[in-house]
């Protein structure tokens, strides 16, 4: 978890440019988000389940400035005024386990700004690995190919 919540920090921080704010501010503000998102994701952080929580670890700037933006920026002392004038508007962020994505407007396409491959793989072995183990059950791997069924031994 501390590794996208500190990409997620990264995310909006890097929006502000160097000449905004002082180098100490920006980084006392990177360490505040990286603070709070830690608190609020604690127990809504779920490794086997990555989109389970999804919509609740969520960061906005959609109608206005989310809350754990504006906490960030009272608890590092930095003007809202700051964020206010440089974060994008329409934008939305997705912290998850093993990816930080975010889209732009409400038609936009989903991008990643981090992504921990290694662990996403790690994951789908694993799920792949419990449905081919379940007696009886037949799992089927289609990514725009012939299907493959995968049946369990016993089957």
């Amino acid at each position: 978890m501390q590794t996208e919540v500190e990409n997620a920090a990264k995310f909006w921080i890097n929006y502000i440019p160097d000449s905004s704010l002082a180098s100490d501010k920006k980084e006392a503000l990177w360490k505040a988000l990286v603070e709070v998102l830690l608190e609020k994701y604690m127990g809504h952080w779920h490794i086997e389940r990555t989109m389970l929580g999804s919509a609740y670890r969520s960061i906005s700037n959609w109608r206005g400035l989310d809350t754990v933006l504006v906490k960030a920026a009272h608890r590092a002392r930095i003007s809202v005024d700051v964020l206010e004038r440089w974060l994008p508007r329409d934008q939305i962020m997705w912290c998850d386990p093993y990816s930080v994505t975010y889209r732009v407007g409400d038609h936009g396409s989903v991008l990643t700004f981090y992504e921990d491959k290694h662990g996403l793989l790690e994951i789908v072995k694993k799920s792949v690995a419990e449905k081919v183990s379940r007696p009886g059950s037949d799992f089927v791997i289609s990514a725009y190919t012939t299907p493959v069924v995968i049946r369990s031994a016993d089957g």
